[in-house]
């Protein structure tokens, strides 16, 4: 089985185009240092016009649950993460096996 980590993000209303591809080069960052870890990984913005959508996805999908346990304390995955707490007002994420 696979492990899948899906991230929703919603900014907030003062981020602009450079954080967004600030935050997008740090996951390609991530991905590249952690290709071992990964089955696949893509992440962008939303393209859909629905009133519900975030405004930013990303979908890792891991070989087992201890990849993902390695990718979560990993360098890249901090700084990531330290760029998503300053311009997300909210994000959701949801884990499963399949």
């Amino acid at each position: 089985m696979t492990f899948h980590h899906l991230v929703a993000i919603s900014w907030t209303q003062s981020i602009d185009d450079s954080n967004i591809s600030a935050f997008a080069i740090a996951l390609d960052q991530l991905s590249a240092e952690c290709t071992e870890l990964l089955h696949a990984y893509a992440h962008g913005r939303d393209i859909s016009s629905r009133d519900v959508s975030s405004d930013y996805g990303i979908s890792a999908a891991f070989h087992d649950p201890t990849g993902y346990a390695e990718y979560d304390v990993h360098p890249a995955h901090i700084r990531a993460k330290e760029l998503l707490s300053k311009f997300a007002a909210k994000y959701t994420v949801v884990q499963f096996e399949a």
